[in-house]
């Protein structure tokens, strides 16, 4: 059985041909609408170094998004590097979603009419959120079209590449974010090995092995390729944020009161469908060993992961796209269950999902909130193409900067010819496509540059001696002898100072950027 069934495929098509025009235009239009520099352009500039022979782990440090930026790196490749090649990949992910979505509701059996209303609801609220590609979102949505082929594969265990779609994209999702993949792959393998060892599904098990072996292979194999040390991805990549993930844990707080309030649309539907469910289940005294309970299962650890991931991040919230995928589950338990007015809940459950579809698309899409632009008039914006023909396209506003939109441009103006009279220097910056617009290379220690303990170890974290080392390298490598942040963003200068005594730097301002003049012995 497969997602794509032919005569299937042939019925939906002036569907999935909507589908595909709405879900692509809606996340082309509103990515251009805004931008937080630090998270709007967090693969810009990573995949321009990478198409430069400058590849992550080994010439700077990140945490996570390591698949994304390579993907990023194929579209710009392919397409140029510009601002349309970098949507084009979200909006083209987001197109990917919403048929798979569809067909998705297909395969639960939902009316046609309901499978392309949720489908809507779904891209409306899915990638638009963030517009352009962004690590949550790429681990997220993977995680999601895992757990739709974990649906196809529980009904027939033996259409063995469902098997082995299923681990690919939780492999795509853990090299795109390690959480919340963690989350729900964990909960899911332990789902999915006790229904295929009751069932006596040893084939599939083997399947599954053989699947992840052939992953490992090919990613030690890309190592080897690319050069890159597997010690250094594991400090990196996952020892590192496991310390952060930790320290995120031990300080957890949040209010009973604010966490409903903020995933109240999430939890009242889920209640209900899960009180559907174990009313299902006794009735049929199959309460554990259904095919239907498990899918559930797998689909309720999804959602537990997300919200748990969103709880402990304390990120913008990104996971309303649940909202559709949830009530379409309880309307399809509504209609195996007969209830009374079914009918009558059935539009209910549609008014509710389209209420909240055009509440959450004006909240996040038009008021741009998950870049934190709420409180910004966002007809005020300027055009980017007054800085760089790369990036026309974005109607340029930002919450990052405290003046006006053309100002920013006019400051960046400003940067981008003053860098490119330099050379052999190193630049600190949330704004992450300057390496792209300027002539020299920026030699960036880090993807971003907080100093929250996200972005690079801070003193008293166990690999703050290890990044340090890193740094030192780079500077030394590329003959650095200055480092540059620039005034307006107001960076803590702390994420460069922290790694050298004040003997070791001599600290000048201008009116573009703070200069820390090296002394280079101290490198040594």
């Amino acid at each position: 059985m497969s997602i794509f069934n032919y005569k299937k495929k042939i019925t939906n098509h002036t569907y999935i041909i909507l589908i595909v025009f709405f879900s692509f235009l809606v996340n082309w239009s509103y990515s251009r609408h805004g931008i937080f520099p630090v998270d709007s352009f967090l693969h810009y500039d990573s995949a321009y170094r990478i198409l430069n022979g400058e590849h992550p782990i080994k010439d700077y440090w990140i945490v996570s998004g390591i698949f994304v930026d390579y993907l990023q790196a194929l579209f710009f490749k392919i397409f140029g590097i510009n601002w349309y090649s970098y949507i084009l990949h979200s909006s083209i992910f987001n197109v990917i979603l919403s048929i798979l979505t569809f067909q998705f509701f297909i395969s639960i059996n939902l009316k046609k009419k309901f499978c392309f209303f949720y489908s809507l609801s779904f891209a409306t609220l899915a990638y638009p959120i963030s517009g352009t590609p962004f690590v949550d979102l790429h681990a997220t949505f993977f995680c999601v079209i895992a757990t739709y082929f974990s649906f196809l594969a529980i009904k027939k265990p033996e259409d063995y590449l469902n098997w082995f779609l299923i681990v690919s994209f939780y492999f795509f999702a853990f090299l795109s974010k390690q959480v919340p993949t963690t989350y729900i792959l964990v909960s899911n393998i332990v789902v999915i090995f006790f229904y295929l060892l009751v069932n006596k599904k040893l084939k599939t098990l083997n399947i599954i092995f053989l699947s992840l072996l052939f992953y490992i292979i090919v990613f030690f194999l890309l190592l080897k390729i690319l050069d890159l040390n597997f010690n250094n991805f594991y400090i990196q990549y996952i020892d590192y944020p496991l310390s952060i993930g930790a320290n995120r844990l031990f300080t957890f707080n949040t209010s009973v009161k604010s966490f409903l309030n903020d995933f109240k649309f999430i939890l009242i539907p889920l209640i209900i469908l899960i009180f559907f469910k174990i009313k299902k289940a006794a009735k049929e005294k199959k309460l554990f060993f259904s095919i239907d309970s498990i899918n559930f299962l797998i689909f309720l650890n999804l959602c537990i992961g997300l919200i748990l991931h969103q709880i402990l991040t304390k990120n913008q919230i990104y996971i309303y796209f649940l909202i559709p995928l949830i009530f379409a589950l309880l309307q399809k338990e509504m209609e195996v269950l007969n209830l009374k007015k079914k009918n009558n809940l059935v539009y209910l459950i549609i008014f509710l999902v389209l209420f909240l579809t055009i509440k959450y698309h004006i909240r996040y899409n038009e008021g741009r909130e998950f870049h934190d632009l709420s409180n910004k008039n966002i007809t005020e914006y300027t055009k980017s193409v007054n800085l760089d023909e790369t990036l026309k396209g974005i109607y340029w506003i930002s919450a990052q900067y405290k003046g006006s939109p053309k100002n920013e441009i006019e400051m960046l103006k400003k940067v981008k010819f003053k860098l490119n009279n330099k050379k052999n220097i190193m630049l600190i910056s949330h704004y992450l496509f300057l390496d792209s617009i300027t002539s020299i290379s920026l030699n960036a220690p880090s993807r971003t540059h907080t100093t929250d303990g996200t972005s690079v170890p801070m003193i008293g974290n166990k690999y703050f001696s290890y990044y340090k080392k890193l740094l030192y390298k780079k500077l030394k490598d590329n003959n650095i002898s200055e480092v540059y942040i620039i005034q307006g963003e107001e960076i803590e200068t702390k994420v460069f100072t922290q790694f050298f005594s004040k003997k070791c730097y001599q600290k000048l301002e201008e009116d573009i950027f703070i200069i820390f003049k090296l002394n280079k012995t101290c490198l040594n």
